[in-house]
């Protein structure tokens, strides 16, 4: 979808300090053979602050740099991977009502890790309408819980970039008045028969928060690949030429050719051959990823993106006139793109 009048106003961003692979395993939480093969440095440790919490801290950034006051902001939407606090309650709300008050509506977004892009396309439909002026985007997670090891939550899963979990929140205020980067073009897809390769053999009913079912997302796609071998390499190809359509059309869209990306951002990753998988069929450098940044606090649920590209910003990687990329997947089912320009800095 080709974008107009859409810009980046302010970015906010809580991220904790890392916890070292080192440590991790010294306590034997991460398997000292997957931590060799894997490439991550460390993973962002939050505590028990949760992250309704972190999301609330980090818009306040994001409204404080934006230029915005709270009243101009029209609708909230918080994203999130993992559980947010008690079951059956509102924590978008809760976000809401402890960032910037009043009563815009406020949505939550459940689009595993690619919830902040998917966010981000649904605020820009939203402002689309009538004389609206900004949407508050927010996105946090925190996988310190009893049931999920975020050292070895994906053990087993035979992707090509394994996984370790940190903890983190992100926000953005996108404004049809002011910023100082415009989106130019974003989009979505889906792959709805993957979502069998995430959930494998795992009951439905009852859930697994209600009966203290440990988080094992790798033995599922194990359990999916042992009993769907053809299918599952069929899956992973599939993903593949979806992200790739999906890249192609949305650079299309901005009118931007794969040379013109100065920097691209991408699920945080461990090692190079993921991103080199993400970024080279698309005729970009894998140079141009986020590989330092992502091994070093691990994979932040649905704040990667937003984390990055604020890094990029506020480290100086990036200058007026170079444009960003945010590629993404989330579970498999979900994919989303979006490319930027950067007006100032």
């Amino acid at each position: 979808m080709k974008v107009d009048g859409i810009r980046i106003a302010g970015l906010g961003v809580y991220l904790p300090e890392p916890v070292s692979v080192e440590r991790a395993v010294e306590e034997g939480l991460y398997d000292p053979v997957e931590c060799e093969q894997s490439g991550w440095t460390g993973a962002a440790v939050a505590g028990d602050i949760s992250a309704p919490d972190m999301a609330v801290l980090a818009a306040r950034q994001a409204m404080a740099s934006s230029g915005h006051q709270a009243a101009e902001v029209d609708v909230v939407m918080h994203a999130s991977g993992y559980h947010q606090g008690p079951l059956m309650w509102s924590a978008h709300h809760y976000v809401q009502r402890h960032s910037i008050g009043g009563h815009a509506p406020a949505l939550g977004v459940l689009q595993t890790c690619n919830g902040m892009l998917g966010a981000l396309e649904l605020a820009c439909g939203y402002l689309a309408l009538g004389d609206r002026t900004a949407a508050l985007i927010t996105g946090a997670d925190n996988f310190g819980t009893p049931l999920l090891n975020r050292w070895s939550y994906a053990s087993g899963a035979r992707t090509n970039r394994g996984s370790i979990l940190g903890d983190a929140a992100a926000a953005m205020v996108v404004s049809r008045r002011s910023g100082f980067a415009e989106l130019l073009a974003i989009g979505s897809m889906s792959l709805p028969d993957q979502e069998e390769m995430y959930r494998g053999d795992t009951p439905l009913f009852p859930p697994d928060a209600t009966v203290g079912r440990p988080v094992a997302l790798g033995a599922r796609v194990a359990e999916f690949a042992a009993r769907h071998p053809r299918e599952f390499a069929a899956a992973k190809e599939d993903l593949v030429k979806a992200r790739v359509t999906l890249g192609e059309r949305t650079l299309a869209e901005a009118g931007v050719e794969p040379g013109q990306i100065t920097r691209a951002t991408h699920v945080f990753s461990g090692g190079a051959e993921y991103i080199r998988s993400v970024l080279e069929p698309l005729g970009i450098d894998p140079a141009r990823g986020v590989l330092d940044l992502g091994r070093s606090v691990g994979h932040l649920g649905v704040a990667d993106h937003f984390v990055a590209f604020d890094h990029l910003v506020k480290t100086g990687r990036l200058g007026p006139g170079d444009h960003v990329m945010m590629i993404s997947n989330g579970g498999g089912t979900t994919l989303s793109c979006a490319v930027l320009r950067m007006l100032e800095v």
